[in-house]
């Protein structure tokens, strides 16, 4: 089960659904319940302990930034019969490296940041500019609550993980990220006793490219079946 994050729905993970499907008998990319933390949290723990009953086996869980964070609340939270493995990307944890302004809040939330100057920030060149344009069409406005919770500080699960979640877990996190920054998501990897996948300046991965950039994606995915067969 793939997990998406802030902004848009479960065609996030559109570019490798083939390559899952090629490795696993089922893919499954639902759109998440994003009122606010509180339903996305409960919901989505309800829907994955509903697959696994209805499987009668565990499941193997991928997240991608606030989708990661969710995975591995489900993990820790209904426990290795339900979650068998996390693999988490680009999922942020602990003290923000920076917050926006006040000015930048509100054009955030009003919508009025111009495409072409927040479309950098999310995919390096390695994502074809079509594939960029498609994602950015689908954009899905989250609520006003939900960017409230997320506006914090100090990320909402920090005080959640002070122990790692019983089942093994890969996180992936680029230096070049420029939404949720290395550190940050090292903290993750690093509290949840993960494997770590660190990609380099030299690989130049964007916060997207993870999912959206063909060859990054393709290598990646690759990386991610090989984990959670192992």
């Amino acid at each position: 089960m793939c997990l998406h994050g802030y902004g848009v729905r479960g065609y996030f993970w559109d570019p490798v659904r083939t390559q899952l499907e090629d490795a696993f008998p089922e893919v499954v990319t639902p759109d998440l319940r994003m009122t606010d933390l509180e339903s996305l949290i409960e919901s989505t723990k309800a829907m994955v302990f509903s697959k696994a009953q209805l499987d009668r086996r565990p499941v193997h869980l991928i997240g991608h930034s606030l989708g990661g964070i969710i995975a591995a609340i489900c993990a820790r939270d209904l426990g290795p019969s339900v979650v068998s493995k996390v693999v988490t990307i680009a999922a942020p944890f602990g003290e923000r490296r920076e917050l926006p302004g006040r000015l930048v809040r509100f054009l955030l939330r009003h919508r009025l940041v111009p495409e072409i100057l927040a479309r950098p920030r999310f995919f390096s060149a390695q994502t074809p500019p079509e594939r960029q344009k498609e994602l950015f069409s689908r954009s899905v406005p989250e609520s006003r609550q939900l960017q409230r919770q997320l506006l914090q500080p100090v990320w909402f699960h920090t005080e959640l993980f002070d122990s790692p979640p019983a089942q093994p877990s890969l996180s992936v996190y680029s230096v070049r990220d420029r939404i949720v920054s290395c550190a940050e998501a090292r903290a993750f990897g690093e509290a949840l006793g993960s494997e770590l996948l660190e990609l380099g300046q030299n690989e130049n991965v964007g916060h997207d490219d993870f999912v959206w950039a063909p060859a990054v994606a393709g290598r990646l995915m690759h990386k991610i079946v090989a984990f959670l067969k192992e």
